[in-house]
């Protein structure tokens, strides 16, 4: 994917952690239980249909804890995984969160970072758009993001577990389902990144690119590749696309 890079600069903003955000923030998120648990649970069937053991197909879900990912490493995993590709495809994947990262530290700066990280463990594209909403109407509230982004990380890692544990067959529709979550999580973000006609060049360069490398090498390197060229592409043209 190509990542947009767009810099912001704001005045000092006085951040706080409340109770109340977070009881704000998790009321907000509990929606989110059901549609991660139902995501997590097509994850979790397809783990089990790779013959992973309950806890790695969990852990996966707890400490890589991306959707994105999970779903595209899923699609790359073959009897002798390609382990180096698989690592820089959740690089290239998750890069976005740099950008979320910057962002957000120009709401909790002043926070203590032994408070924060375990916050950002839990990050995740819906809890930082819900976060940096609330932040503009009600004021930067770290609890908010805690609480926002703990219906979502319950819902996917939970989700995972009794996906693997219920007696469910890796083929047929849920079959499909897995191989469809790899595209899904990339067309959601989609909007995020599109910026206009300008953003026809390199999206049109990755793809062409990533079709090309999935037929010569791979589709283990396709979307990295594609999306690696879509990027420089933006940054010798010098904008954002």
């Amino acid at each position: 994917m190509v990542m947009a890079i767009t810099n912001i600069s704001r005045p000092a903003i006085k951040s706080t952690f409340t109770p109340a955000g977070f009881r704000r923030g998790f009321i907000a998120a509990l929606p989110f239980i059901v549609s991660n648990g139902a995501a997590g649970v097509i994850m979790g069937v397809a783990y089990k249909g790779l013959g992973l053991g309950l806890a790695p197909a969990v852990l996966f879900s707890l400490v890589v804890y991306s959707a994105t990912a999970q779903a595209v490493t899923l699609g790359m995993w073959t009897l002798s995984p390609p382990v180096a590709a698989m690592v820089m495809a959740c690089v290239a994947t998750n890069a976005r969160y740099l950008l979320m990262g910057a962002h957000l530290h120009q709401y909790f700066g002043g926070v203590r970072m032994r408070l924060m990280l375990p916050i950002l463990f839990l990050l995740a594209d819906a809890s930082w758009l819900m976060t940096t909403a609330d932040a503009e109407r009600e004021g930067p509230d770290a609890g908010y993001l805690l609480g926002a982004s703990l219906p979502m990380a319950l819902g996917w890692i939970v989700g995972t577990g009794l996906g693997y544990e219920l007696p469910l067959r890796p083929g047929g529709p849920l079959a499909i389902a897995a191989a469809l979550l790899p595209a899904a999580f990339i067309v959601t973000l989609l909007p995020t990144q599109w910026k206009g006609r300008r953003s026809m060049l390199p999206w049109a360069l990755s793809a062409m690119v990533a079709l090309l490398v999935s037929q010569l090498i791979g589709p283990s390197w396709a979307m990295l590749i594609g999306g690696g060229l879509g990027t420089a592409a933006c940054m010798v043209r010098g904008d954002d696309a």
